[in-house]
């Protein structure tokens, strides 16, 4: 079965690090910074440019919040290719692709779409949204990988290969709050997010341990609410002067 990935185009932009699948006439297999691992991905964002290169090919770009997804194809594909020669960009698209180096190049993924077809702004933004959660639980993971070790061979390469830390993860979660916070109207109205004290005080909850939950724990699966850094410090202050919450150890906060 074909499974298709999901990563920001900033994210696929930095991916080099590929694995043997194993099979000699099998797709590359690459894993990301974040850890996701995969030989084909879905995007979805807006087509901006088309450009026909030399001899039977045509290379289009497609942005999200975060940077440009590249793709090439050639006339071989003939529906694929007369999609984009006919398309007026800018344009919302979603597309399947498999994933491959860039011609002429040495490191830089591009996609070779496999479906491409045209979408409104609200499944553009459901993209995102559902991009940004996949992103951030595996943030978590490696997260945990890293302040307390186990054992996941697909993260342990990513970790070791993009020499993963604390500061590269915080990056990564940034990334994903620039891109959440582009979704913000849709044709019907605005994407309202539920109440930040809310949504924290279920997160305490549901990860607290004996000690609570570390606040570097929160920050990330706020993140993945679409809550900013600063709102999460905010609001925690807040939880701790009303008596919701109060932190056992530095670093942690747990409910009363």
């Amino acid at each position: 079965m074909t499974e298709f990935i999901r990563v920001f185009a900033r994210e696929l932009s930095g991916t080099t690090l590929q694995i043997n699948a194993g099979l000699k006439y099998s797709p590359r297999v690459f894993i990301s910074p974040s850890g996701a691992c995969g030989s084909y991905l879905f995007l979805t964002g807006a087509l901006t440019q088309v450009e026909k290169l030399h001899g039977e090919f045509l290379q289009a770009w497609v942005s999200d919040p975060t940077g440009m997804f590249n793709l090439t194809t050639s006339r071989l594909d003939e529906e694929i290719f007369k999609f984009l020669e006919h398309a007026e960009p800018p344009v919302f698209v979603s597309a399947t692709g498999e994933l491959q180096v860039l011609r002429g190049s040495k490191k830089e993924v591009s996609v070779k779409p496999l479906t491409i077809r045209t979408v409104d702004r609200l499944a553009r933004d459901s993209w995102i949204i559902r991009t940004a959660e996949q992103t951030i639980r595996r943030l978590e993971i490696m997260d945990n990988l890293i302040r307390e070790g186990g054992r996941d061979e697909v993260f342990q390469k990513a970790i070791d290969h993009y020499h993963s830390s604390a500061s590269s993860i915080r990056s990564l979660v940034s990334m994903v709050e620039e891109a959440l916070s582009k979704v913000d109207y849709v044709p019907g109205g605005e994407i309202k997010l539920p109440d930040p004290r809310e949504i924290l005080l279920d997160l305490i909850m549901a990860n607290s341990g004996p000690k609570g939950v570390s606040i570097s724990e929160l920050l990330l699966l706020a993140a993945g609410k679409g809550i900013h850094e600063d709102q999460v410090i905010l609001t925690i202050r807040q939880l701790v002067e009303e008596d919701e919450c109060y932190q056992p150890a530095a670093g942690a906060v747990k409910l009363l």
